[in-house]
């Protein structure tokens, strides 16, 4: 039997692990133990004030840290978390424990009436005495498990009715208990399943009183649930699915995928409430960040959020791909042990003839049209609810050409840049072309967009070589109120990568925005009389060789005096 759920003596025994003192702690484990005293913390009434930005988040990133992980940690912080941390939830003396068994028979709700645990209303009760809030928990419990097990075909949650400490039978548990104001709730793993051991049981935490947030707070109980539920399904599958990354120093585990899962299951069990909408501004204002970031430090909103705001990849997966994709992807995960979940992603695409860098060059240009640009028919269903994607200010252009070395925010893995340009047909009339030279240490897809609210949009992907290099040019642009270049790294392991860029006239070596007789005499000048260079370099590529020699202007001269293929044809 191999137990997930951390002790010490579970640590040192069970799992035949001995420590030494002289073991090295890991990254992050001192901040591991304040978050799991704050999330234990109860809570009574709303602090008086709270960041202009919070929102309650999900704990479970802790505790699959430390049920997963806790064998890693130095025997001190074993040691410290087992004197905070019970096997399973407890209640306060004078209180006693009470249970429902849910209608369905897979959920059993623990709960009191008394004490900081008390559950909401706990008085107001049906003909047996059981208070209405854990009916209505179990409720929406069962319901959760119809539609995540009956309906979208997901392997239920493994039984734990033959490990010992099993809340009573072999239906699942969810303890009602109060937490600090900012959880909404936890799960928890605890036995490594047969058959393979890969997956895991659990239980989860849900709060006790959920009227503390106010408002529509009845909302809150239906999408943590659904949440939580969730993650049960997914420690079913893999429990150990998180990006280890030990030069994280604050929070070395990142279970990214499992977040972002599980925020988007909110909404295929609840599509109404669209509680996921108020993370998606820690999406789209900060494009340059990795999918896979995250942290756990409410200090660093950007990435705090952020791998509850990334649900959006899950619906651009399930609404391009099928509602399946998700579940195949989880299902190959589970091949697996551990951080998989870009290879089975990229496994489970090409079952459906695309890849994970097509997909996720697609995926950076549906989150282009959202808001205002919505087009819900062919991208999100709910993409009028979105933020617009966030364009950094330097990199808007409506004077050209345009030449840039650098960038402001160079994209991290798997994340995009945004670059605008709006067309001047002062400067050209017919066309412009664009150009991209990624760092050759990622690799780049790349897509331009042109965008009109009235007339058809354009899009093309630039093609680039194997030093991520390519060009694209658009003609007609001024049937466009916008142009828009997305070059996105779809390099998957880590790191932040810069590129340079440039907007010009294809063939226009002296920027006046025509191509004629002027250019091949200022081609001959930089050439040959060490004239000033085209600007950028690349407008003097005629014929989009990658160097400017003797072969363009031969090129312009057959384009201008015998017909010849249009500069960058």
């Amino acid at each position: 039997m191999k137990r997930l759920v951390w002790t010490i003596t579970v640590f040192l025994m069970g799992f035949g692990i001995f420590l030494t003192d002289a073991q090295a702690k890991i990254p992050g484990e001192e901040n591991l133990i304040q978050k799991i005293k704050e999330v234990l913390t109860p809570a009574v009434s709303a602090p008086k004030s709270l960041p202009q930005d919070f929102h309650p988040v999900c704990a479970t990133p802790a505790f699959v840290w430390i049920t997963g992980h806790g064998n890693e940690l130095s025997p001190e912080a074993q040691k410290e978390l087992s004197l905070i941390m019970p096997q399973r939830p407890t209640y306060s003396f004078p209180a006693v424990e009470k249970t429902y068994n849910t209608p369905s028979g897979h959920f059993k709700i623990h709960y009191v009436t008394t004490t900081i645990d008390s559950v909401y209303q706990s008085h107001v009760v049906d003909s047996l005495g059981v208070p209405l809030y854990v009916i209505f928990i179990g409720g929406i419990a069962d319901f959760a498990w119809t539609k995540e097990v009956d309906t979208l075909g997901y392997v239920a949650p493994p039984s734990d009715l033959s490990f010992p400490g099993n809340g009573g039978d072999g239906r699942y548990d969810i303890y009602l208990k109060s937490m600090a104001y900012g959880y909404l709730g936890y799960s928890q793993p605890e036995y490594y399943a047969p058959p393979d051991y890969i997956g895991a049981t659990s239980f989860i935490v849900l709060r006790n009183d959920y009227s503390l947030y106010g408002g529509s707070y009845n909302n809150y109980p239906r999408v943590t649930t659904a949440h939580e539920f969730f993650h049960a399904v997914q420690f079913g599958y893999d429990v150990d699915e998180m990006e280890y990354v030990p030069s994280d120093t604050i929070w070395a585990y990142h279970p990214y995928w499992m977040e972002l899962t599980a925020t988007w299951m909110e909404d295929k069990i609840y599509d109404s409430i669209n509680d996921y909408v108020s993370y998606l501004p820690y999406f789209y204002n900060y494009p340059w960040l990795s999918l896979k970031a995250f942290s756990y430090d409410p200090g660093d909103p950007s990435r705090y959020y952020h791998a509850y705001a990334a649900c959006v990849w899950a619906f651009y997966l399930s609404e391009k791909f099928g509602l399946n994709t998700v579940r195949d992807i989880w299902t190959m995960c589970a091949d697996v042990q551990g951080d998989n979940v870009l290879s089975a992603t990229d496994d489970a695409l090409l079952l459906k003839g695309s890849s994970l860098d097509q997909a996720f060059r697609e995926f950076s240009v549906w989150n282009y049209f959202t808001n205002f640009r919505a087009d819900t028919s062919n991208y999100y269903s709910e993409g009028n609810l979105y933020p617009v994607v966030k364009v950094d200010p330097n990199q808007q252009y409506s004077i050209y050409p345009v030449n840039v070395a650098s960038v402001p925010h160079p994209p991290e893995v798997l994340s995009t840049n945004y670059v605008e340009y709006v067309p001047d047909l002062t400067f050209s009339p017919d066309n412009l072309a664009f150009y991209l030279n990624g760092s050759d240490s990622a690799k780049w897809k790349s897509t331009i967009i042109g965008y009109s609210s009235t007339n058809p949009k354009y899009f093309a992907e630039i093609a680039l070589d194997s030093f991520q290099v390519g060009r694209a040019k658009v003609n007609n642009w001024g049937n466009y109120s916008k142009i828009m270049m997305i070059p996105a790294v779809v390099t998957r392991t880590s790191g932040s990568f810069n590129y340079s860029y440039a907007a010009f006239k294809c063939g226009d070596a002296n920027t006046s925005g025509n191509v004629n007789l002027a250019d091949i005499v200022y081609l001959v000048s930089y050439l040959f009389k060490s004239g000033f260079p085209p600007i950028p370099m690349q407008s003097g590529d005629a014929n989009s060789d990658g160097v400017v020699n003797l072969a363009d202007i031969v090129y312009l001269v057959s384009y201008l005096f015998k017909h010849g293929p249009q500069p960058c044809g």
